[in-house]
């Protein structure tokens, strides 16, 4: 193998009169002939009959479009003038061609703003008739039916610094393109004899192709494949080989086409990328699906045995059943095909229905192309446009479109040349051609390199308009022109015509100005967004400036095998994607075809196509992401908007309200949670609180923990805001001030501790002694709304943080588990919560603030507003026996407030808004006067009474529980109000066996000198035992035993002291309650120290 490389400075040619290297164009015409010239511009004009149109017109004149193109050549260093083929790298802009020559017969060219420098050339072993391009690895295909591999060193070809090449190890003077592989491809049968037949038996590979990126789960490549391996396919007489470029000794998988030579087999780049077109010599086109077992093929036209007798001998241009030189699948359509060859014309199927009688779906052919179909490749950034390159040096772009008809009627598909350009040469064809964004490359039998870049002028006509003016409604009377075009409508036409052009640039300068108008629109007496009035257009925006998705390979199958074998095609043909349930035609006929072909262009011709790759254009230029972005927000607002009312109609029946597609409207909603809170920090004004309430109202009765989390994240989105314009000192900061979420945090809460609870009843119950006097407030929703603003005026952090306590509780509940462990849980959150709260408390606002909305760091029940989280609290407390915390927190729900006359209940921020003048506190209240109460009674009682019989007889646990119990009850109180009820006791008689039911008198309070007394008595018992083990001479560890016993009390009643030390303005009572506990530790301190205190007896 030949590996000599050229030195790239003597390798470049200077041809023409510019200095890169390339000479420009603007008419490739040499015949002279000036004729009648083509208005490309208007070729899909109004008048007249279209396609008769631009025929008669370019008839009269082989010009091309001068202003429509601009294109740059090169002519290769090649002696031979027989270059055969050409690659282009995908990420860099760099490509290769192959000459048939012995001598030189492989070039490097780089192409740079469309000018083109050759930058290496060497002379492989064998001539080159194919090429591939993959990374740094390029697949040449022979003359010797043999495929060979290369590395190259594109950094250091392309002038990059060596550092970043592949070879770096190597210095410079490693070879910038050097051999790693060569695979022998099988052929079908013997072809080093000539054998009877309508071809000239060959050695040529050729094509050559690497695989693209498979679908993971698609049942290929095999699992004997490594998963860094490259795959490509090559093609040899009518065989097509898959490589494992890893393994040179055996291909994965040889499949016999045709009897007669494949001309061209190319992968599907769409997923899941096992489907390969082959076509060749006798015309067939045939799809091979790599995951079928045995033989591959799943898709095949028939072969017209008369059309190709016509074509080798008969009359006319029949090109069906002509040789196919090249195949190309749709970048954009999954399903669509591209096939063309020496018949002259362009022919596009619709893989999805049989090709019977091998019509297509379209066809395409230039009236003054007398010349086969060499090469053809689809438009890299318009899913309409196709171009193909002649035999006779000609290069045509053709613009595809599916008229608007009737309904009912069959649409017609037809196509126009929008730009073409002839070569120089006298003699030669175009036998290679690629798209890559909006340049086409062709490639000569003579040696001439040509670069086409496709203008916004050739563009501008190449799609139909569908900016009218019935679609600007609510637009404004002013017109831009003579004809009464509004300029919303003249602005609205110029983003169609840019995008048409991929000129986004200018389109998003358009959007933007187009958007910001239409939200300052206050035309109309409505209350109304006016971005709602303005729906419409800005629907079209959306259609015309955002890309629309990638169609899946689940969404469509190859025809059935009934339906192929109606019309021709192999018995055996399936569906590709038996993994789902994919859209299939039913209606094989012509006619159903074509209808399915229109209405699919129509759709991808419009703006953008799909998986246009918009974010990497808009990652380079910011102006394009801010329309992006407004579009985004201002479509997302409408289809809110539209949501809600939706909602709102279907409330009335009682059903869950779904879209258009039968999906739920809340589930929406979720998908597009991140959208909705990111878009209420960009734009407060557009995503008001209200509209943002009426959300997340949707959400919560289905997904609980979702509608939360929405909820939460939009609470951020403003307090973000709010502190934003706080710290620049903005006027404007009331307009994103928390405050305005009163209403969305009443519905992420409810119910509030200050509603009325339904359950209990909002009268006082007359067997109520004490809360019967007491006056209940019973607000409406505009009072608790009211309490809840003020909360948030005061630290709308806390509030957020109320909001994030409610989902953990909601998660925890929904999780389940065992009672007591749930519980356990609850309890440890609130608690959590509390002490977060407690400094957020001490950061943010005034005490005097704090106070007035009744929030108490040290009582957990306290720090939230939602009646559901004191409820599950308060419960847990009592499952987990936590008596002394349900009774502390409880008593905030038995303040009495003052005095205040009947007609100020209404006010919120008097004396009426303690908690305990609303209806939870009836219900907190009964709770702990009938169960919380009674048993924590029971349980002094019966540490009191054991230790009455038999001091030592208790665990020391038991000491210590009901201890630090009494001790927080003493010391957290912080009144002696307490409420009496009288309720039903049922008791059975022990001698009749009968359920007996007696009224009692029930209190919410433990007389405090009871739990005096009990203190002393236990808390005297605990150090009795613990000087028992100290004493227990049998134990050379007895004093750690007792320090272990006595610690954890020791440091529960500091931490207890401790926290009581900030108290402001203590009562005496306090203080005595203080010291008798301090001196109770004093006592345990040498306990827990592990020493004996002095004088204990």
């Amino acid at each position: 193998m030949a590996t000599s490389v050229f030195d790239t400075h003597s390798a470049r040619q200077s041809v023409g009169s510019t200095g890169s290297g390339s000479r420009r164009h603007s008419l490739l015409s040499t015949d002279g002939r000036a004729g009648i010239q083509y208005d490309y511009a208007n070729a899909w004009g109004a008048r007249g009959d279209k396609l008769s149109r631009w025929r008669r017109a370019y008839l009269a004149s082989d010009t091309g479009d001068s202003s429509g193109v601009q294109s740059t050549s090169l002519a290769l260093p090649d002696e031979s003038r027989f270059t055969t083929c050409m690659a282009m790298s995908e990420d860099q802009s760099l490509l290769a061609a192959g000459s048939g020559s012995y001598d030189t017969n492989m070039f490097f060219v780089q192409s740079l703003d469309d000018q083109l420098d050759v930058k290496a050339s060497f002379a492989s072993k064998f001539p080159i008739y194919s090429l591939a391009f993959k990374g740094d690895l390029l697949m040449a295909g022979t003359d010797r039916n043999t495929s060979v591999l290369y590395k190259v060193d594109r950094a250091r070809l392309l002038g990059y610094a060596v550092e970043n090449s592949i070879d770096a190890a190597q210095g410079v003077d490693g070879p910038l393109v050097r051999c790693v592989g060569t695979y022998k491809n099988k052929a079908a049968k013997s072809i080093d004899i000539a054998a009877p037949g309508s071809h000239i038996p060959t050695k040529r590979v050729a094509c050559v192709e690497f695989a693209p990126a498979f679908a993971s789960g698609s049942g290929w490549p095999p699992s004997s494949v490594a998963p860094n391996s490259e795959l490509f396919l090559s093609a040899l007489g009518g065989v097509v080989n898959i490589w494992d470029a890893t393994r040179n000794q055996q291909a994965l998988r040889v499949e016999k086409v045709s009897a007669q030579p494949v001309c061209r087999a190319t992968w599907s780049a769409q997923a899941p990328a096992t489907l390969v077109a082959a076509a060749g010599f006798d015309g067939v086109i045939s799809i091979l699906d790599l995951r079928r077992r045995g033989k591959a093929v799943a898709w095949r036209t028939a072969q017209p045995e008369a059309a190709f007798g016509a074509w080798l001998g008969g009359d006319g241009y029949s090109s069906a059943g002509a040789c196919i030189n090249d195949v190309a699948w749709s970048p954009f359509v999954p399903y669509w095909l591209a096939t063309g060859g020496e018949g002259g014309s362009v022919r596009v199927w619709d893989l999805r229905y049989a090709a019977a009688d091998g019509a297509a779906v379209a066809t395409l052919r230039h009236p003054t192309n007398h010349g086969a179909i060499r090469s053809l490749a689809w438009s890299a950034t318009h899913a309409d446009l196709l171009s193909t390159g002649t035999s006779d040096k000609s290069w045509w772009l053709h613009s595809l479109r599916a008229d608007d008809v009737a309904s009912g009627a069959l649409p017609s598909v037809q196509a126009a040349v929008i730009a073409d350009k002839r070569s120089a040469d006298d003699i030669g064809s175009v036998v290679a051609l690629h798209a890559k964004g909006s340049s086409f490359y062709t490639l000569s039998s003579c040696g001439d390199l040509y670069a086409h870049r496709v203008t916004p002028s050739a563009l501008a006509g190449a799609t139909a308009s569908r900016i009218t003016g019935d679609d600007m409604q609510g637009a404004s009377e002013s017109t831009g022109d003579m004809q009464g075009e509004t300029v919303l409508e003249r602005d609205m036409k110029s983003v169609e015509a840019a995008v048409s052009a991929r000129d986004l640039k200018g389109a998003a300068e358009v959007v933007l100005n187009v958007v910001q108008r239409l939200r300052a629109d206050s035309a109309g007496d409505s209350d109304e967004h006016p971005i709602l009035r303005h729906a419409d257009s800005i629907k079209r925006l959306c259609d015309l400036f955002k890309a629309k998705p990638r169609i899946k390979h689940t969404s469509w199958a190859l025809p059935p095998a009934a339906v192929a074998l109606s019309s021709g095609l192999l018995a055996d043909s399936t569906s590709i994607a038996a993994e789902s349930e994919p859209v299939t035609a039913s209606d094989a006929s012509p006619s159903a075809a074509l209808k399915d072909f229109a209405s699919d262009l129509a759709y991808v011709a419009y703006g953008l196509p799909p998986d246009f790759p918009l974010e990497s254009t808009a990652s380079r230029q910011p102006v394009v992401w801010q329309a992006l972005e407004q579009l985004n927000m201002a479509n997302l607002r409408i289809r809110l908007g539209r949501l809600v009312e939706t909602a709102d109609r279907a409330g009335d029946t009682g059903s869950v309200p779904t879209d258009a597609d039968g999906r739920p409207l809340w589930k929406s909603i979720v998908d597009r949670e991140r959208q909705i809170m990111q878009y209420a920090k960009a734009e407060p004004a557009l995503f008001d609180a209200r509209l943002l309430r009426a959300v997340v109202k949707l959400v919560l009765p289905h997904d609980c923990i979702a509608g939360l989390t929405l909820g939460l994240g939009i609470c951020q989105a403003y307090l973000s805001n709010q502190r934003l314009h706080e710290q620049r000192g903005d006027a404007e900061s009331e307009s994103v001030s928390c405050t305005m979420l009163d209403a969305l945090v009443h519905v992420l809460l409810f119910p509030t501790v200050f509603d009325t609870d339904t359950s209990a009843g909002s009268a006082a119950d007359s067997s109520d002694s004490a809360m019967a006097a007491r006056p209940v407030l019973v607000p409406n929703v505009q009072m608790v709304r009211e309490r809840i603003s003020e909360c948030l005026a005061a630290c709308p952090e806390a509030v957020f943080e109320m909001v994030r306590l409610e989902i953990s509780i909601q998660e925890t509940v929904l999780k389940g588990g065992e009672q007591k462990a749930v519980a356990e849980d609850i309890v440890r959150i609130v608690q959590r919560h509390a002490k977060s709260v407690r400094v957020l408390l001490e950061n943010t606002g005034e005490p005097e603030q704090r106070m007035h909305i009744q929030i108490h760091a040290q009582y957990p029940a306290t720090t939230t507003l939602s009646a559901s989280a004191v409820r599950l609290y308060l419960n847990s407390l009592l499952s987990t026996r936590g008596y002394d915390e349900h009774l502390v927190n409880s008593q905030w729900w038995r303040v009495a407030p003052a005095a205040v006359p009947a007609d100020a209940g209404h006010v919120i921020g008097s004396d009426i808004g303690w908690l305990s003048s609303f209806p939870l506190a009836r219900m907190l209240n009964r709770q702990t006067a009938s169960a919380i109460v009674p048993r924590m009674q029971r349980q002094i009682d019966v540490v009191l009474a054991t230790i009455k019989k038999e001091p030592l007889g208790l665990e020391p646990r038991l000491y210590r529980d009901t201890l630090l119990k009494v001790a927080r009850v003493t010391l957290l109180m912080r009144s002696d109000q307490h409420l009496s009820f009288v309720v039903d006791v049922a008791s059975k008689n022990k001698e009749t066996g009968e359920t007996l039911t007696t009224r009692q008198t029930v209190s919410t309070a433990i007389d405090s000198s009871v739990l005096a007394d009990a203190f002393d008595s236990i808390g005297s018992a605990f150090l009795m035992l613990l000087e028992a083990l100290t004493r227990h001479s049998s134990h050379r560890d007895a004093f750690k035993r007792a320090a272990s016993e006595a610690l954890p009390l020791y440091e529960s009643l500091s931490q207890l002291l401790e926290s009581q030390r900030n108290v402001r303005d203590p009562t005496d009572m306090l203080k005595s309650r203080m010291m008798a506990v301090r001196k109770y530790l004093r006592k345990l301190e040498h306990y827990a120290n592990g020493q004996q205190p002095s004088g204990q007896q």
